[in-house]
């Protein structure tokens, strides 16, 4: 225990007594949990005098955030990954237009994804199914751009939770098996085990790397002589000297300690007395040691390791550090609608402005409030032409002509705009040089600029400030976070 600290009074126990028997918290919350589940399957019934019956839509439902689905004639839009909410009632299955999300009969040869099934309409203006199975998830269900065709694209990851690790890189696959996404950067590759993270799975937890046991410049004195903390932080290298009396963990060097110095050793918190002594508390881990601040101290577990959420103020994708210490910002989503803690990233918007306009077809579309979805304004006349900003126009395009329609650089041949080229990002069409400007960065990456801590912008085009480092802390160029110096 650090000098002058008056000792930490033990917590009092929680719970009423009964009869001079204490009461558990726990079984306060099995009973809470009791109650609760009776209420779940209480309002997720439907009861009618004589007539009780339950409603399982309203139990569990697990869906991929914007997939569409046509179920009994209804036209239906997933919504945070656990409800479908209703968007039209159809009153026939045939009826459900999922690329346009209205009500209208099907055109023949035309397809359409409906959840994870592609389908195609057939003569008799009938959807049925185009591939003799669904895809691997809603996803992976792809419909050409004027609906001519329905496909389904391959797995890039094996099942939905799988972990591997490449390199210090921790990495989950999606429930839309899309393709691996990153999880955490470990303070290095030997720190991504993932034995260790499965197991933190199968026991309820999240999976992240494995904690430092030390940062860079530490030392330890446990033996009598300072060893430093090894390269890739998984424990300590040979002792630098051989010392006999003194062994400074601060320096790392066998001379005397300052009064009043502190130096975190691991996740031990040491304190040099004024008999140029060390005494040390110990933390959680080596990232909740603080001896650079103004009172240095252990910082306290504030969340689960390895938890996500949205900070709903900033509509910030934010995930635990791996020691409980610190919610993390991960990712600046575009507004809160897109920020899912479930799928732990920043859904990708349909359209990037609230109120822009592009063309699809003929067809005259305006980006949602919310940039979930692109909806039909008017539909433009089959002898004209469609204009991204000015809607429809009576005279097709002019022979040769380019132009950005939303990320499609287009190239008007024989009296129709035909895409040329698809960029990252509407930003980065340049109709006047006729090409796609290559993004900067890719969406989500991180670096370190001395202190400041930056991520790459939604328009893949620069870079944007996510936190300057405080003092005597480090943006760390392995991990791409602030860590103590």
């Amino acid at each position: 225990m650090t000098p002058g600290r008056a000792a930490p009074q033990q917590p009092r126990q929680r719970g009423k007594t009964n009869g001079g028997q204490r009461v558990s918290a726990s079984k306060y919350a099995a009973r809470a949990l009791c109650f609760g589940l009776i209420w779940l399957l209480a309002t997720a019934c439907q009861v009618a005098l004589g007539d009780f019956e339950f409603d399982l839509s309203k139990l569990a439902v697990t869906c991929q955030p914007s997939a569409t689905r046509c179920k009994d004639g209804q036209i239906q839009s997933c919504a945070n990954g656990n409800e479908w909410r209703l968007v039209a009632d159809c009153g026939s299955p045939d009826r459900c237009n999922l690329n346009q999300l209205k009500c209208e009969p099907c055109q023949p040869g035309s397809h359409q994804c409906n959840d994870a099934q592609p389908q195609i309409c057939g003569a008799d203006s009938k959807w049925s199914e185009a591939t003799p199975a669904p895809c691997g998830s809603a996803a992976l269900c792809k419909v050409a751009e004027n609906a001519g065709s329905a496909s389904c694209a391959p797995l890039g990851c094996p099942a939905e939770g799988a972990l591997q690790c490449v390199g210090d890189r921790l990495q989950r696959c999606p429930a839309s098996l899309v393709a691996w996404e990153d999880i955490e950067s470990c303070a290095s590759a030997a720190l991504c085990n993932i034995d260790a993270a499965n197991a933190q799975v199968a026991a309820h937890g999240f999976p992240t790397c494995v904690v430092p046991t030390c940062s860079p410049g530490q030392f330890n004195c446990d033996s009598g002589s300072p060893r430093p903390c090894n390269a890739d932080r998984t424990g300590w290298g040979d002792a630098v000297a051989t010392c006999s009396s003194a062994c400074n963990v601060a320096k790392g060097d066998c001379s005397a300690c300052t009064p009043g110095a502190y130096a975190c050793s691991g996740k031990e918190l040491s304190y040099c007395s004024e008999e140029q002594t060390w005494s040390r508390e110990s933390c959680s881990s080596v990232l909740s040691c603080n001896s650079a601040a103004e009172m240095p101290a252990c910082d306290p577990q504030v969340c689960a390791p390895g938890e996500w959420r949205c900070n709903d103020d900033l509509s910030t994708l934010e995930r635990c550090r791996s020691d409980g210490g610190k919610w993390e910002s991960v990712e600046q989503c575009v507004n809160r609608r897109l920020c899912d803690p479930k799928a732990t990233r920043c859904e990708v918007p349909a359209c990037t402005v609230a109120g822009a306009t592009r063309c699809k077809g003929n067809e005259f579309q305006v980006c949602r409030d919310d940039l979930t979805r692109w909806d039909q304004k008017m539909l433009c006349s089959p002898t004209g032409a469609c204009d991204p900003q000015s809607g429809c126009q009576p005279q097709a395009c002019t022979e040769g002509a380019y132009r950005c329609n939303d990320v499609a650089l287009e190239q008007c041949l024989q009296a129709t705009w035909t895409r040329s080229d698809t960029c990252k990002t509407p930003v980065l069409c340049n109709a006047p040089q006729h090409t796609c400007t290559p993004p900067t960065c890719a969406p989500g990456e991180r670096q370190c600029v001395g202190a400041i801590l930056q991520r790459c912008n939604s328009a893949q085009n620069g870079w944007l400030e996510i936190e300057t480092c405080p003092a005597k802390s480090v943006c760390s160029q392995e991990t791409k976070r602030c860590e103590p110096a």
